[in-house]
């Protein structure tokens, strides 16, 4: 028989049918920052909000900046907290959370995540029992 040249794992393409060497994967900064902001979505105390100032200037909340082109993406996350919410405890389940799911849908471990509260957004529920008047005490007139 002739040879070829080839070794029987170049033969058979096994090399080939090794997913790490088959190319490249590209994570878009688009694609990390929707992860980021769903991520923060789930975790109760933070909501969508949208803080317009006429027509000209607004933002969606969440919002995130994510850098992918590092192995270890920094990200930084603006949210809206409704109020009353314990703030700190929400921005650390916030952070966890990111962690953790940029972790198991890109592969890679984030360097840093820094979370800011930028929208404190009352409950309708609390603002309308502000506004009611107290009761009066029994017996007492207007």
């Amino acid at each position: 028989m002739a040879d070829h040249g080839l070794s029987a794992t170049e033969a058979s393409g096994s090399q080939a049918d090794d997913p790490g060497q088959r190319g490249t994967l590209t994570i878009k900064n688009r694609a990390a920052m929707r992860i980021v902001e769903i991520s923060a979505l789930e975790i109760p105390g933070v909501i969508r909000s949208n803080t317009r100032l006429g027509n000209l200037t607004g933002r969606d909340l969440p919002r995130a900046v994510v850098d992918m082109a590092s192995e270890h993406p920094n990200i930084r996350v603006d949210i809206a907290v409704e109020w009353p919410s314990p703030i700190a405890a929400v921005c650390g389940q916030v952070r966890d959370r990111v962690v953790t799911e940029v972790v198991r849908l890109t592969g890679r471990h984030p360097s840093r995540v820094d979370v800011a509260v930028t929208d404190v957004v009352a409950n309708i529920d609390t603002e309308i029992v502000a506004e009611l008047p107290p009761p009066l005490a029994a017996g007492a007139t207007e």
